[in-house]
């Protein structure tokens, strides 16, 4: 049986034990966590949770760093076959082109060499391919030329013009042929063989006849010599004689007039009653032709103001064709030929 002294020493030591301890423990709080329950982490233990959440932080890190590198692989392996992609069609492009430029380069000695083999034809600035030289070797006449002429009762033997018109008309309606003779007699055709210069032309909206009168709307049939040439604007490239249509220029045609049938310049001497004032037939007489039906010893009872003009209708007598045949037909004609009109009966 322990002495009461001994007791009493052993719970004395037990109680400084507990309370060192204690002041150790406190001291550690108040340290480490400013007086709050010290948790595992802070003296190297981890808990479960803890443990639980950096694994899995580090395997989400793993799994997108994974992610991120098979990404950046794709869009790698992607980037290189849209490269090779754009490079190859850049390629094709580029040898599509070359062969092309080679082919052109290739056709044009070809075309030069086509051009050069065709037979070079005289051209005016209207577009039609003319004949204006005797081609070569000419040895028979046109056909449709003997025949115009036959209906006239005449022979190429009887003819002294140079060049001619022919007018072959039905109705209202006509073609217009022109031919030109060498020196050998023989003729050709300006437009090539057999062909009109134009087949939209028209003559006088009542037809045709050969005494007409002052008041008539027919066009007259025969022979006749071309008078001058006129033109409202621009004068074509011609050195057949032409005049210029000013705000001046009258064609009278009242019978009563001294001037009737003849181109008077200004009023100054008026004496008629009705004329034609040529300036405002702009579209008409932007080229045209005298026909020279009634105009020497001009009679009062027949006739008047017959001209080869511009048109696309019937007229009061006139022959009319298209502007770029009659600008054409202009050039055509010489000075120093001997120039006539045909009309066929």
């Amino acid at each position: 049986m322990k002495k009461p002294g001994f007791i009493v020493a052993e719970t004395f030591l037990s109680l400084v034990l507990v309370a060192s301890l204690a002041a150790v423990a406190a001291l550690a709080i108040d340290i480490k966590t400013d007086g709050k329950l010290i948790p595992p982490e802070l003296y190297g233990g981890k808990s479960q949770s803890s443990q639980a959440s950096q694994q899995s932080s580090v395997e989400s890190k793993d799994e997108s760093s994974q992610s991120e590198q098979q990404s950046s692989s794709e869009e790698k392996q992607e980037s290189k076959q849209e490269s090779k992609q754009e490079s190859k069609q850049e390629s094709k492009q580029e040898n599509k082109q070359e062969s092309k430029a080679e082919a052109s380069k290739a056709e044009k000695p070809k075309q030069q060499s086509s051009a050069s083999s065709e037979k070079p034809e005289q051209t005016n600035d209207n577009a039609l391919k003319l004949i204006l030289e005797a081609p070569e070797n000419l040895s028979t006449q046109p056909q449709e030329l003997e025949e115009f002429l036959d209906r006239y009762g005449i022979g190429f033997d009887q003819v002294s013009f140079d060049h001619v018109i022919v007018v072959d008309h039905e109705d209202s309606t006509a073609k217009v042929y022109c031919y030109q003779k060498n020196y050998d007699g023989y003729w050709w055709n300006i437009a090539g063989d057999g062909k009109p210069i134009t087949d939209k032309a028209f003559i006088g909206e009542e037809g045709t006849g050969y005494d007409l009168s002052p008041e008539s709307k027919k066009t007259p049939l025969g022979i006749y010599h071309l008078g001058d040439g006129f033109y409202i604007g621009d004068k074509p490239k011609t050195n057949y004689p032409m005049f210029e249509i000013t705000k001046n220029t009258y064609w009278v045609d009242d019978p009563a007039s001294a001037f009737y049938n003849t181109k008077v310049e200004g009023t100054d001497r008026k004496d008629w009653s009705s004329a034609d004032h040529m300036i405002s037939e702009k579209d008409a007489y932007k080229y045209g032709i005298v026909i020279d039906y009634n105009t020497d010893n001009i009679d009062h009872s027949l006739g008047n103001s017959i001209f080869m003009s511009c048109g696309n209708a019937p007229s009061e007598g006139s022959i009319v064709v298209p502007q770029n045949v009659m600008k054409a037909i202009l050039e055509w004609l010489d000075e120093d030929g001997i120039n006539y009109i045909y009309i066929v009966p």
